[in-house]
């Protein structure tokens, strides 16, 4: 099998997989809002808030150095000194995680009585909330560091493994033994595969490698990813915690609600988070080769595609909304369009990052990260009080834009020159705003919105066998691989 092969066929594996993976999540949406209330739905949406800032602290994203370190300490079949290759490297990280967890659970039953009273949490919750990040954490190391060699199989075998686990064992919990607290029961029931799956993973990079070298390997991993630390932070600042603005502004219910929009937008990101893992090792392996102009043309096709995808699932969110959730959920189709517009600049921002990444300039990711959320706690902070909880999702829109702008000069002026189309960009990020505003003044006329999805589609197909020629020559040379065989 060629290279180009191999990608394409992680690529595809990654995004089918993933959405087998969401159609399970999907299939239970419809079930979690009929047993729970839009204030326990807000409430367990909250401690995921929470697990998001604490992965961070606890994984110190380590697993953002994979990429590099495998490059630069290699296999023990590529020479590299046993002991100092990359899987020596990627265990000894696993350990310093679990060193990590180790304090971390350590300072929070300390000072437990202070965290209740903050998180509004008790003792079993906290410790779960640790362990839970822990494992989270865990799990990233490990999907990153398959996605290196495009072994998407392990991925989706742990991957399914959690989404399957957390939908059956909170289904059960809800029905029986917390049906008076039902948030715990979800909270509970996500956390048990996600441990479950992390007892394996350290199982599974210590059989690999022992973790030997662990202080010079730690004083370059720590050094490269530490700058990533407010950028994750500051990312879920952007992504989540609106949702306890909203909650301490407006209601707990609300924020059920707004979280609910949310599952709209998943849809985009299983597939912009599956070809990541097919794009980022593809791009490296191309800036090492110095194929400039081969960035630009697939980035180009990377990006119409999101757009039509995009577009697709903006002009069709009313309805997906109504299928996914109970009535009292519903008015959820207005924080929806906001909701996957910001989703599209979030895509969007990965493209040029990717520079920033290769260069191992860390430092601009933390510093955009952590303005961009700066801007969106200001933007929330003025609007959400005048307007209500939808302004959380404009907010988060109009910063991912303007997050998406730093991120695409900053990467000019790292490489010294622009590796990707700034007419194909413009286009799809005026052609985005365009449709989610056409979405909001058609939002209650279904039959037309359906028409410019599909027409959009359509137009963009064309566009693209006109300009590249890219899409119908892969799927031909597939056919004719499949006749040969």
């Amino acid at each position: 099998m060629t290279k180009n092969a191999k990608v394409l066929k992680a690529g595809l594996g990654y995004t089918i997989g993933n959405y087998m993976l969401k159609g399970i999540s999907f299939i239970s949406i419809p079930i979690y809002t009929r047993l729970l209330s839009t204030s326990d739905y807000g409430r367990f949406n909250n401690f995921l808030t929470y697990e998001g800032i604490f992965f961070v602290f606890v994984g110190f994203a380590i697993h953002s150095s994979y990429k590099s370190a495998r490059y630069k300490y290699k296999l023990v079949s590529e020479n590299a000194v046993p002991g100092k290759d990359y899987y020596s490297y990627a265990s000894a990280t696993i350990l310093f995680v679990l060193i990590c967890t180790l304090a971390w659970l350590i300072l929070f039953n300390i000072f437990e009585i202070q965290l209740s009273r903050l998180l509004g949490l008790d003792r079993f919750s906290i410790n779960l909330l640790v362990v839970y990040s822990a494992s989270m954490a865990l799990i990233t190391c490990f999907n990153t560091d398959v996605g290196i060699d495009y072994e998407y199989r392990k991925f989706l075998l742990v991957s399914g493994f959690n989404a399957i686990g957390t939908v059956i064992i909170s289904v059960l919990l809800l029905i029986t033994a917390f049906s008076g607290k039902r948030y715990m029961g979800m909270i509970i029931g996500a956390s048990v595969p996600s441990i479950l799956a992390a007892i394996y993973i350290i199982f599974y990079f210590f059989k690999r490698a022992r973790p030997n070298n662990l202080w010079d390997f730690l004083k370059w991993g720590i050094v490269y990813s530490l700058p990533i630390v407010p950028h994750g932070l500051s990312q879920v600042v952007l992504n989540q915690f609106d949702r306890i603005m909203i909650t301490k502004m407006v209601s707990v219910a609300a924020t059920g609600v707004y979280s609910f929009a949310y599952n709209i937008y998943s849809i985009l990101a299983v597939t912009f988070n599956s070809l990541d893992n097919v794009w980022s090792p593809w791009f490296y392996e191309q800036m090492r080769a110095k194929k400039f102009h081969e960035i630009k043309k697939i980035s180009s096709i990377y990006i119409l595609l999101m757009f039509i995808f995009s577009s697709g699932v903006i002009l069709i969110s009313p309805e997906i909304v109504f299928i996914l959730g109970e009535k009292n959920y519903w008015v959820a189709k207005y924080t929806a369009i906001p909701v996957v517009a910001g989703g599209f600049f979030a895509f969007m921002y990965t493209v040029p990052a990717a520079v920033e990444y290769y260069h191992a300039k860390t430092v601009w990711i933390a510093i955009g990260t952590t303005a961009a959320a700066i801007i969106n706690i200001l933007l929330n902070y003025i609007f959400i009080p005048k307007i209500g909880y939808i302004a959380a999702a404009y907010a988060t829109l109009v910063t991912y834009i303007l997050y998406f702008c730093f991120h695409f000069f900053i990467a000019k002026k790292i490489q010294g020159l622009n590796l990707f189309s700034t007419k194909v960009i413009l286009s799809c990020s005026v052609g985005i705003l365009v449709i989610s505003l056409i979405t909001r003044m058609l939002i209650n006329i279904m039959w037309i919105r359906w028409s410019i999805a599909l027409l959009i589609t359509v137009c963009s197909i064309l566009y693209e066998e006109n300009k590249y020629g890219y899409i119908v020559s892969k799927i031909i040379e597939l056919l004719n691989r499949r006749e040969n065989k």
